[in-house]
C-alpha cells in the first residue's frame, strides 16, 4: 500500500484499486464507494469523501448517472455536427430573439443511431411558448420554406412528411435541458430521446423498434445522464411510461436505479 507524507493512501493507489474493484460494472452506488474508501481508510469524513468524487469526477475517471450513482464506464458528451443551413437559422433566431429560450436540431442527427436512414428529415426551431409565434412569422417573412407552426397530425400526413426538408417551430418546454454549440443552443441527447418517445406523431419514422435502435446506440456511445432524461420526462407529464420503455426494453435499464 503506498502512503503519502501525511500517512494516508495515496490517491493513484486508490485509484487504481477503484478500478479494480469495480471493472466491468455499468454503475457503482455513492454508498459502495464509501465503504470501499473506508476499508482503506477507517476515519474517512463524509466531507472528504465528497472532495473524493469531486476529483475522480475531475479527472474524468467518474461520471454521475443518477444522483448518488456513479460510472465508471466514462463516454464522450454528444456534440452534434452543425451543418451550415441549420448554423445559419440558430444564429438568426437567437440575434433576432437573443432574451427567449431557444434551441434548433434536425433528425438528420438521427442517421447515426437508426438502422433504416429515412429521405425526408424535419428542422426543429424550439421557442418558449411566448416567443413562439415571432419565430414562426419571423422565419416566414425571412422567406424560409416550408415552416410549420406545431402542425397536428393531419398537418404531418398530408404535407410536412412529403416534404424532403421541413421546418417545424414548436414549444419549448421549461426547463428543457440544452447544450451549447458554437454559441448555438441545441437540445442535450436527454432531451431528443425523451421528444422522440413523447412526440410520437411528429417523430412517427423513429417508433417501434427505430426507437429502441437509438435509445441503445446513444447509450452506447455517448454519455447520458439518467436523472436528467427523468426529470424532463417529468416535465413532460411522461416520466413513468419512460421508465417502463426503458426496463423492458433498451439496454438503459443498467442505469436505473429505483
Amino acid at each position: 500500500m503506498t502512503l503519502n507524507s501525511a500517512n494516508t493512501v495515496s490517491t493513484d493507489f486508490l485509484t487504481e484499486q477503484i478500478k479494480q474493484q469495480f471493472t466491468g460494472r455499468h454503475s457503482v452506488t455513492r454508498k459502495e464507494l464509501f465503504d470501499f474508501y473506508r476499508s482503506f481508510e477507517p476515519d474517512l469524513k463524509e466531507a472528504t469523501f465528497g472532495w473524493r468524487i469531486y476529483a475522480l469526477k475531475e479527472k474524468n475517471l467518474l461520471k454521475s448517472v443518477q444522483r448518488g450513482v456513479y460510472t465508471l464506464l466514462v463516454k464522450p458528451q454528444f456534440h452534434p455536427a452543425l451543418e451550415t443551413r441549420l448554423k445559419e437559422l440558430g444564429a438568426k433566431i437567437s440575434k433576432q430573439f437573443p432574451s427567449a429560450r431557444t434551441c434548433v436540431w434536425s433528425t438528420r442527427w438521427l442517421n447515426e443511431w437508426t438502422i433504416h436512414q429515412p429521405g425526408r428529415f424535419l428542422i426543429l426551431a424550439e421557442a418558449e411558448t411566448s416567443a413562439i409565434e415571432s419565430v414562426f412569422y419571423f422565419l416566414k417573412d425571412s422567406h424560409y420554406k416550408n415552416v410549420f407552426l406545431n402542425p397536428d397530425e393531419d398537418l404531418l400526413e398530408r404535407y410536412v412528411y412529403e416534404q424532403t426538408e421541413t421546418i417545424i417551430v414548436k414549444t419549448l418546454v421549461s426547463k428543457a435541458p440544452l447544450e451549447k454549440e458554437r454559441n448555438i443552443s441545441v437540445p442535450s441527447a436527454e432531451k431528443i430521446l425523451v421528444d422522440l418517445f413523447v412526440d410520437k406523431k411528429l417523430f412517427a419514422p423513429f417508433q417501434g423498434d427505430e426507437l429502441v435502435n437509438i435509445f441503445n446506440n446513444i447509450h452506447k456511445g455517448y454519455a447520458l445522464n439518467i436523472t436528467k432524461l427523468l426529470a424532463y420526462a417529468r416535465r413532460r407529464n411522461k416520466e413513468k411510461e419512460l421508465r417502463d420503455f426503458i426496463t423492458k426494453n433498451t439496454k438503459l435499464n443498467e442505469l436505473i436505479h429505483e
